[in-house]
């Protein structure tokens, strides 16, 4: 992932965000079972692969049988040893390795497609447990800030320089700021480890943070990354490696009504009558069924041809759709951190200014209260939008390969 510098971020010291991504994808049980399923695909065109090679052959057959008249009855055995093919098996061979071919494929992809989906996993999972120590971070100042308030309002009211009604403003101030802090910690709690669930690391290790430099915004064009993204995405690859597949199936379906043959051809040695004999040995088998079912089968894999057909036209149109959003809200998200950035810088002017009225006697602890209030609000809406741009930023260079 290419990271260039813009402004600094904090990222977890023992796990970077590649790492983190790297260790999802190899921990996914999703992932696992699509990588499960290639092998399977792998093992069913070797078998298919197969279905045409001539097949080795030995018979061994025993009769009594009428001798001489001065003989009696005598023994007949043969041994035959041979090779042979099925005909049918030989024709169907083309269709049905193609159809596992396009099987295998599609798997690959899917797998690919699989893997994508856990790496948008892992990247939103990076950032919410960062924005959770970052919040967390914010309302264990908030309280600060509130004790020191707290303090404050009650000397004033020793002094005669304010009323009561200061004290109890203060003590509602703090009550907020402590059960905001318990909910942060709560939500760092459940981030973080959810986090580590899925990267497969200790807990622990997510506590040391480092600076970063955070994702440069990427200039692509709405239009631009969805042509790339469906030329590139492996959901798409796998529907037409899948269609592929099924159109062979149809045209193994349309020549099932084909009589099945055989044919073996070897050499036999044995007795007849008594007479020792021994020779090629040839043999032919066919058969024509009354109701082959050609045509059912036929249109149920037509059936299935244009099912897979409908979800690939659903599946451009779906990630058509997602990347063009994606696109969209990584540069609204980004407009909207620097403006949230901007708004906190200027509640903090405001809530500077009221602190130096209130000691003036010119704003009340209301007025303190609020301004507070306001700041710490928008501490959070500003950290909250720069996670969420850099998150879009990572998970655009996802989703558009």
């Amino acid at each position: 992932m290419t990271l260039l510098l813009c402004a600094a971020m904090a990222v977890f010291t023992q796990l970077s965000l590649p790492d983190a991504i790297s260790r999802a994808v190899s921990n996914s049980a999703a992932v696992q079972s699509a990588v499960a399923t290639v092998r399977e695909r792998e093992a069913q065109l070797s078998l298919a692969r197969g279905t045409a090679v001539p097949h080795l052959s030995g018979d061994y057959s025993l009769a009594p049988q009428a001798g001489p008249l001065d003989a009696g009855t005598v023994e007949q055995h043969f041994i035959t040893v041979g090779a042979g093919i099925s005909l049918s098996d030989l024709f169907a061979s083309a269709s049905a390795v193609h159809a596992a071919a396009g099987d295998l494929l599609a798997a690959q992809r899917s797998a690919s497609a699989t893997e994508l989906a856990a790496k948008e996993s892992a990247v939103k999972l990076y950032f919410a447990a960062l924005q959770a120590i970052a919040i967390e971070g914010i309302r264990q100042d908030a309280l600060q800030g509130a004790l020191r308030d707290r303090a404050a309002a009650d000397i004033r009211n020793r002094n005669g320089e304010s009323p009561q009604l200061d004290v109890l403003r203060a003590d509602v101030t703090l009550s907020q700021a402590r059960a905001d802090l318990a909910r942060a910690q709560a939500d760092r709690a459940d981030a973080v480890e959810a986090l580590a669930s899925a990267t497969a690391v200790d807990f622990h290790t997510l506590a040391a943070l480092s600076e970063a430099p955070f994702p440069q915004p990427q200039s692509l064009q709405e239009q631009q990354a969805v042509t790339r993204a469906l030329a590139m995405r492996p959901e798409l690859s796998s529907l037409v490696a899948s269609l592929q597949a099924r159109n062979a199936d149809l045209a193994g379906a349309r020549r099932s009504g084909v009589p099945a043959a055989s044919i073996e051809g070897g050499y036999q040695t044995g007795m007849d009558t008594g007479i020792p004999v021994h020779g090629p040995a040839v043999a032919a088998h066919l058969e024509v069924p009354l109701s082959s079912g050609s045509h059912a089968r036929a249109a149920a894999a037509q059936a299935q041809v244009d099912a897979t057909y409908a979800q690939l036209i659903e599946e451009r149109r779906t990630i058509a759709l997602e990347v063009a959003s994606a696109v969209r809200d990584a540069r609204a998200l980004d407009a909207a951190s620097q403006a949230a950035q901007q708004a906190k810088q200027e509640a903090s002017k405001a809530l500077a200014a009221i602190e130096i009225g209130y000691r003036e006697g010119a704003s009340s602890s209301l007025d303190v209260a609020v301004a507070r209030r306001t700041y710490e609000d928008a501490r959070v809406q500003a950290l909250v939008a720069t996670y969420d741009s850099a998150r879009s930023q990572a998970t655009l260079e996802i989703v558009v390969p």
